[in-house]
């Protein structure tokens, strides 16, 4: 179950601030935000009625939306010339398949001082490829208000399954809420957002029981730094880079073998950095990266498992970009 407050949860020292480097955010696209209050709270996944057989190897045309949620039930704390808040106010950017749907969500998680426009060229390819791609925009450590800082990080567990709930709850009239299928839900993110995706899917605090699959890419699942859920049947995808000037490789993928299980993937992008792999479209990293997250997301969500070895074969083809490891 997910756990508001988190009071046993810890990020290691070593993470503090892995984004300084990555610069503003590229400006927004999206259309104009509209603003929901709703109540906090995990609510069960809606039951898919008859559902469309998935699309696969489709590209959509993109679409880009907007919503704010406020959780009243929760404070931002103070932060710099921040005096803090009674409740916490969580802009949420889509990209969504221009087609019928129903479609998979993946709830995104940004790393420190970014916002999710920021990936927008990677989420933007996810979506194409048939998924509602919903990024919130955490208060502080994104930066605002007040500077980026992990004052309150542990607030960004239950931000995420906040979000989840609020999307399965747009319902058929909003048109994105009408494209979501409950059932089929997976979490990602990076560096920072690397670890709070991993709470949702794996933490003993923050478990959220409708994450289906989790995408962690360019960290140490050790700076979650606090127990996780062996054998939860939860599949994984951890990608991490040789040249990762933040998270060193060795214990990285050290921590990966001692601790996570099966059915887990351990991607390893040879020679990359913090940064590109995820940013940058057109570099060679980011588009094997693509290819793989969306044969994860289709191996998981869709109940497709031979995009499993579609993956595999994909990453074997480039030993000089990368490796995988199961």
């Amino acid at each position: 179950m997910v756990a508001a407050g988190a009071t046993a949860w810890a990020l290691t020292s070593g993470d503090d601030g892995p984004d300084r480097s990555v610069g503003s955010a590229a400006p927004s696209s999206t259309t104009a935000p509209a603003t929901t209050t709703a109540p906090p709270g995990t609510t069960a996944a809606p039951a898919s009625t008859a559902p469309r057989p998935p699309e696969i190897d489709r590209t959509y045309s993109v679409l880009t939306a907007t919503r704010t949620f406020v959780d009243p039930a929760r404070p931002t704390s103070p932060n710099g010339a921040f005096a803090g808040a009674p409740a916490r106010t969580l802009p949420v950017s889509f990209w969504y398949p221009d087609g019928p749907g129903p479609f998979p969500l993946v709830a995104f998680s940004h790393g420190y001082a970014v916002t999710p426009e920021y990936y927008a060229p990677m989420l933007e390819r996810w979506a194409a490829s048939g998924y509602v791609v919903a990024a919130p925009t955490y208060p502080i450590l994104s930066g605002e208000p007040g500077g980026a800082s992990h004052v309150d990080y542990e607030q960004t567990f239950t931000d995420t399954s906040f979000v989840i709930s609020q999307i399965l709850g747009l319902g058929a009239g909003d048109p994105v809420g009408a494209l979501v299928d409950g059932s089929r839900v997976a979490a990602a993110g990076h560096s920072d957002g690397e670890v709070i995706a991993f709470g949702v899917g794996f933490l003993e605090c923050c478990r959220d029981p409708r994450v289906r699959a989790v995408v962690a890419m360019a960290g140490n699942l050790a700076n979650a730094d606090n127990p996780h859920v062996r054998d939860t049947g939860t599949p994984i995808l951890h990608v991490m880079e040789t040249g990762d000037e933040y998270d060193p490789y060795p214990a990285s993928i050290a921590w990966d073998r001692e601790h996570l299980t099966a059915p887990r993937w351990m991607l390893t992008l040879e020679g990359a950095t913090h940064v590109p792999p995820y940013q940058a479209a057109g570099d060679a990293h980011f588009e094997l990266l693509v290819r793989a997250v969306v044969d994860f997301l289709d191996a998981t969500l869709n109940d497709r498992p031979d995009r499993l070895d579609r993956m595999a074969a994909t990453i074997a083809a480039s030993p000089d970009l990368a490796t995988l490891e199961r």
